[in-house]
């Protein structure tokens, strides 16, 4: 800790931050007010990282620049028993973000209370408001089994167009958002609700909006009911229903209607500015010590979005089982799922896809000596497109079904033996990709990939010593194109000075061939060294220097004049106090 004399250091180095072509972001986590007490005083902790980057290469079309640092701390003051912890990160690389990159969070908390004010993205529901960040002011309330939250604030500021910039992509109008959740959780179900709307200020742009921006003020309205239930002990029901009220332009005064299969739009006539769609996913399953077994739907309307999410799924309907099982007292695990995915549920669509989905993972541990594990999934997507049907034109082909199929298998194991104090250690991993594409009963293109390694290492536990040696293989035949990256890899780590002063060096050599030609290769080598200072008084923290050190070398077919080699060096210093 430390006290009332390095508190403008710090501080100095916050503030600067808003003086520098830099980006920054800084947050909290939630504090609790329970220990109040003035005697407590001020007190303060945290750690510092200053990292500088030099880089340099033979390749001028290499867009990195040559020198970066990076700035990051937290920073945690204890007012009176009050903890606000912070962290901020600079740094003077060149980024340029349309909405804020800098953040702000503070979450004072008092028993079941909690206050949330600045930049937060909390996930009420996948269907209403999933992860936006949203700037503003929220509570959250625990008490018992009850939750109680909700939250005001801005989802997205305004970005004029600027024809300097030609940033017809970025333009955005300004988003206002409120959500709130209200849920209860006992020991055999739970039970929630929650509500986001959000809406676009369709006055907040007063400059040029050009065509190719195709920007609209929007409106949205989610709402989303959850239950999830136990039953007879090992049994489980869960379900959630949401349904969304969207309007993608506020200013379409006369309205416009999109045909949709949603349960709600069939029962109720809705106005036909608004676009109503719903959703809705429901499990029922079996779970006990030794094996368990669920059954999975769920259905998404065509057009189904929300404003208070990023990216939402949509127009796909899945059934899914999927078993496990535990066995040998737990060392022996299985687990599978096996689905069918259709969409073009209005049958709007001139093509529907049908996607079968199955995986499978089986693993085995003995515990400190032997593990060994396969997994394998198969992706098989069977697409039909619709004829077009012209009044005077009859084609006699019905449909064109195109074929995708993709497979994967791994596997690994790993065997430790010797003693204590200087185990071995030999591990093997290798998986298999396949993906082919048949139109009828003619291959359109295929791929098969492979990769594989072996690794051994001893440890050297009395000498603070180890070392690995890896031997990679990979190879990639795309539709007739073999090529082939193998070689060898060295790792060697050291401690001295009672573990304050580590070493690290890795060396690795790879071989390229194309279709029995060879390409050349790469030679990879590092060099890691750190060492850690503890200061005598505990109020001064413990001080680390840090050396990263990368040079690549390209050899051969693979060697151009303009690249030749890449050498990368990170000097870094961490403080914690």
């Amino acid at each position: 800790m430390i006290r009332k004399g390095k508190i403008i250091i710090l501080f100095l180095i916050l503030i600067s931050g808003g003086y520098m072509s830099l980006f920054a972001q800084i947050s909290s986590t939630a504090q609790k007010l329970d220990g109040f007490s003035f005697k407590k005083g001020l007190s303060i902790g945290g750690g510092l990282s200053l990292s500088n980057e030099f880089f340099m290469g033979s390749d001028s079309l290499v867009l990195r620049d040559p020198y970066a640092f990076y700035l990051n701390g937290n920073l945690n003051i204890n007012l009176w028993g009050i903890d606000m912890p912070f962290s901020f990160s600079l740094s003077n690389t060149e980024r340029s973000f349309t909405q804020p990159f800098n953040r702000f969070r503070l979450n004072p908390s008092y028993k079941w209370a909690r206050l949330i004010l600045g930049t937060s993205n909390l996930n009420y529901s996948k269907y209403t408001l999933a992860g936006h960040d949203i700037n503003g002011v929220g509570v959250e309330l625990t008490p018992g089994k009850w939750y109680v939250s909700a939250i005001y604030g801005r989802l997205k500021k305004a970005v004029e167009y600027d024809p300097n910039e030609n940033n017809f992509r970025s333009i955005s109008f300004r988003r206002i958002g409120y959500a709130a959740k209200v849920g209860y959780k006992s020991k055999s179900g739970s039970y929630d609700l929650s509500f986001f709307h959000g809406e676009d200020d369709k006055n907040s742009l007063i400059g040029y909006i050009p065509p190719e921006a195709i920007i609209n003020p929007k409106k949205n309205t989610a709402v989303s009911a959850n239950i999830r239930q136990t039953f007879l002990k090992n049994f489980f029901i869960s379900g959630e229903y949401a349904f969304s009220l969207y309007d993608h332009n506020i200013f379409d005064t006369d309205g416009r209607c999109v045909n949709t299969s949603s349960f709600l739009d069939k029962m109720f006539d809705f106005d036909d500015e608004n676009r109503f769609v719903d959703a809705v996913n429901f499990s029922l399953g079996y779970q006990s010590k030794i094996w368990g077994l669920s059954l999975r739907y769920e259905r998404i309307s065509p057009y189904y979005s929300s404003l208070g999410g990023y990216y939402f799924n949509d127009d796909m309907v899945n059934y899914t089982i999927a078993p496990n099982f535990r066995l040998l007292k737990g060392k022996l695990n299985f687990s599978g799922n096996f689905g069918l995915q259709m969409d073009n549920l209005d049958n709007q669509r001139s093509s529907d896809n049908k996607r079968l989905v199955y995986s499978a993972n089986l693993a085995y541990s003995s515990g400190k000596i032997w593990s060994a594990g396969i997994s394998f999934s198969n992706f098989k997507t069977h697409t039909r497109v619709k004829p077009i049907s012209y009044p005077f034109v009859q084609d006699d082909l019905d449909s064109l079904n195109f074929y995708q199929v993709s497979r994967a298998l791994s596997a690994y194991s790993s065997f430790m033996f010797g003693e204590n104090n200087s185990p071995h250690s030999i591990s093997f991993s290798a998986s298999y990709q396949t993906a082919n594409s048949l139109t009828g009963d003619w291959v359109d293109s295929y791929s098969n990939f492979f990769n594989s390694n072996l690794a051994y290492s001893k440890i050297y536990n009395l000498l603070k010593f180890n070392w690995s040696a890896i031997l990679n293989f990979n190879s990639n035949d795309n539709s007739g194109i073999n090529t082939i990256y193998f070689g060898p890899s060295l790792i060697a780590q050291k401690s001295f000075f009672k573990e304050k002063f580590s070493t690290s060096f890795s060396f690795t050599s790879n071989l390229n061939k194309v279709d029995n030609r060879d390409m050349g290769g790469l030679i990879f080598t590092s060099l890691s060294l750190d060492y850690t200072l503890k200061a005598k008084n505990e109020k001064f923290g413990t001080h680390t220097f840090s050396l990263n050190s990368g040079y690549s070398r390209y050899l051969g077919s693979m060697q151009s004049v303009p690249n030749q080699y890449e050498f990368l060096t990170k000097v870094t210093y961490r403080t914690n106090f």
